[in-house]
């Protein structure tokens, strides 16, 4: 399913987030030092707040080139998507695919794999506006707006953002006095369904793929749900997923900051567990079945039908409740911290429209909110709008911030 020096001051809530500038408006640069940045510096009035998004490849805006691409290979434009294909050409997904240390090639926010670098974002012909972040700091009043930065990063986990031993742990603590926003804790559980044969090379096996299903007498069944329920939990209490989100939502309270925590959209990817034929997306991710369409009885003797949306759907709403409940559990520890006071309300989840977002799945012909040219699990731009939306609308609702048709900071 991403470190700045000065900050801006001015207006109330404002704080360290944003990047290396001190006397530039928010909206002057958006693409950091040596980077074209559009149309360069521009008048306007101060922001009053900053807001820092971090996370994972959802809010980073993976599927679309950034301002600054520096990965063998890739040489796609800022905004422009990565090819649909897996190994030929630039800008293919093996060019595009992060290593097992998270990088942010292809990524909306990519700047040399150093997003915090970005000053906060600003408007210009060659400024990143696919991700979701974006979307919103591009739609805010002109009267009353945040200073908008997007830190998140491809491929990374709730342990790469812990304070006390992540590789993002410097950038998270220079995020104080401030708003933060995040989509966290879908990364490495995912992965461990994901299940990639091409021409018969087995390119991801994930240790939760067999529970999607087994062969028996020349049949394929689906097995019951439990199954890759009971594969997440065993997944995430081994890599202790619960104490690191907690861990980072305490250390942002800690800092003084307001975070809003997004939950994931309801997704299922072609490369969801064993269901999808071998080579079936030779021609390119785009040409994968759709989940929907995949079924099998549940067993020899259950002639119940599931299929791989089912699965992925059951293992989706596992990860969120497992994020939901861990922010619950930061409120209850701040609530113990702060007696007497609201602060716990500093810390907020939202989810975004389920029902929606199972409408918009790819193949659909109501159109796809989902990123065909991967493995479909992250949001096309359509689908970072409707993220946008939800998350102006949990700040407003939370906060008081980002409200209206105009998107008035407040």
């Amino acid at each position: 399913m991403g470190a700045g020096a000065a900050s801006c001051t001015g207006g109330g809530g404002g704080g360290g987030g944003g990047s290396s500038y001190a006397t530039s408006s928010a909206r002057a640069v958006s693409t950091g030092v040596g980077v074209n940045s559009g149309n360069g510096r521009v008048s306007v009035t101060w922001p009053a707040a900053t807001v820092t998004f971090i996370g994972d490849s959802v809010t980073a805006g993976f599927g679309y080139c950034g301002a600054a691409e520096n990965a063998s290979n890739v040489s796609c434009g800022v905004n422009q998507p990565f090819a649909n294909a897996w190994y030929f050409g630039d800008n293919s997904l093996s060019d595009c695919k992060p290593p097992d240390v998270p990088n942010d090639a292809c990524s909306n926010n990519n700047l040399k794999g150093k997003p915090w670098d970005a000053l906060p974002w600003s408007p210009g012909p060659k400024s990143p506006h696919v991700a979701y972040p974006y979307q919103i700091a591009a739609s805010q009043s002109d009267s009353s707006y945040a200073a908008v930065s997007d830190w998140a990063m491809t491929g990374a986990t709730p342990a790469n953002w812990d304070p006390n031993s992540g590789i993002y742990a410097p950038q998270l603590k220079k995020l104080k006095d401030q708003y933060v926003a995040m989509t966290l804790g879908a990364n490495p559980i995912l992965s461990d369904f994901t299940n990639i044969t091409l021409s018969g090379v087995t390119i991801a096996d994930g240790p939760c793929v067999s529970s999607t299903g087994y062969e028996s007498r020349g049949t394929w069944y689906a097995g019951p749900l439990s199954a890759q329920v009971g594969c997440v939990s065993r997944q995430w209490d081994k890599i202790d997923q619960t104490q690191h989100l907690v861990t980072i939502y305490k250390e942002l309270l800690k800092q003084n900051d307001h975070v809003l925590v997004l939950g994931y959209y309801r997704a299922c990817s072609w490369s969801f567990g064993n269901w999808q034929p071998a080579g079936n997306v030779l021609y390119g991710p785009a040409t994968g079945y759709s989940c929907p369409s995949e079924s099998r009885y549940v067993s020899p003797t259950d002639h119940k039908r599931l299929t791989q949306w089912d699965q992925a759907v059951a293992v989706g709403n596992s990860v969120n409740s497992r994020i939901q409940a861990a922010v619950v559990q930061a409120q209850d520890w701040a609530k113990r911290e702060w007696p007497g006071t609201d602060r716990y309300k500093d810390l907020a989840w939202t989810l975004p429209d389920q029902s929606a977002w199972a409408q918009h799945q790819p193949k659909s012909s109501l159109g796809s909110w989902i990123f065909l040219n991967d493995t479909w699990i992250h949001p096309s731009e359509a689908g970072a709008k409707q993220l946008a939306n939800t998350v102006v609308s949990a700040m407003c609702s939370s906060f008081g911030h980002w409200c209206g048709d105009n998107r008035v900071w407040g």
